[in-house]
């Protein structure tokens, strides 16, 4: 399973960012040490330090998963 590296810098982010994996029919998970929420959960992703780099996964087929690679570039930490 493909880990993709985020980290958010505001609340704002937050908020972009469960508009953005909610349109996904796959589950998408959001990992934080060894802390797992449902990324469509802005609640789940609220209970977890957003200083912290987290790791996203797509449980879907490979054209989601290439998709949402694209879709959260705008997060990703090199």
């Amino acid at each position: 399973m493909e880990k993709i590296q985020i980290k958010f810098n505001d609340v704002t982010d937050v908020n972009k960012f469960v508009r953005l994996v909610s349109k996904y029919n796959s589950d998408v998970d959001l990992y934080c040490g060894s802390y797992c929420v449902d990324a469509k959960s802005i609640l789940g992703i609220m209970t977890i330090d957003l200083r912290n780099q987290m790791w996203v996964t797509c449980n879907g087929d490979r054209t989601e998963k290439e998709q949402l690679t694209k879709d959260l570039t705008w997060l990703a930490v090199a």
